[in-house]
């Protein structure tokens, strides 16, 4: 059995980390959550996932990543989901040997490997939501943190077959300043002093006519 048996699977590999994010513009104290797929297909052999992340910019009791693969073998056959591991923010980030399903001992165990065994589609489980996506960042900021935009650096390092690749993928994050994070609030003021400018404009000449009379 193969891992990437579609056509040209034995081919020499291109991958790609593909972050999905949600919201971006935080305000300093808030959890910045996304996940990561693999996506690409071909021969790939001695993947690794290096994340550079500032520790300044994140609680590391209270940041963590889900990853690594679960299999059970059920009626259905075999039941695959991400998210086994949770592992806290070391102080350099995070490093992750993608390792996964081998199918005998002598095999490189792996997660890039064909969801889809008898389809012959180049579909991946790296590329899959199994209950979970194969990395979830859960990285609460600091209530200090600089407003502005942050930024964290992931490298995905494989063989392909005949040479060694290393890409990069970059994930960003804007921190919002304090007219930012009370824009309503700023913007209600506003708008309450302009309408008291008016009133204040439109009752004066009103109060010269009158004032006589009394």
């Amino acid at each position: 059995m193969t891992y990437r048996s579609a056509l040209n699977g034995e081919k020499p590999g291109s991958y790609q980390i593909a972050t999905r994010s949600g919201k971006t513009t935080i305000n300093p104290g808030e959890t910045l959550i996304f996940e990561q797929y693999v996506t690409g297909y071909g021969n790939i052999q001695t993947a690794k996932l290096q994340a550079y992340i500032s520790t300044d910019a994140f609680d590391l009791e209270d940041s963590y990543i889900l990853s690594s693969l679960a299999t059970e073998n059920t009626e259905m056959g075999l039941k695959l989901s991400w998210g086994n591991q949770k592992d806290k923010l070391s102080e350099t980030g995070f490093t992750c040997v993608m390792a996964g399903l081998s199918y005998t001992p002598d095999d490189e165990s792996t997660m890039i490997f064909d969801v889809e065994q008898a389809s012959k589609r180049p579909i991946l489980a790296s590329e899959k939501k199994l209950n979970h996506a194969p990395f979830e960042y859960t990285l609460k900021t600091k209530k200090a943190l600089s407003p502005g935009e942050h930024y964290i650096d992931f490298y995905l390092t494989y063989f392909n077959g005949e040479k060694w690749i290393t890409s990069k993928e970059r994930v960003s994050f804007k921190i919002r300043n304090f007219f930012e994070r009370h824009a309503k609030t700023i913007s209600a003021l506003a708008i309450i002093a302009s309408i008291s400018g008016i009133i204040r404009f439109l009752a004066s000449p009103i109060y010269d006519l009158v004032k006589p009379l009394f």
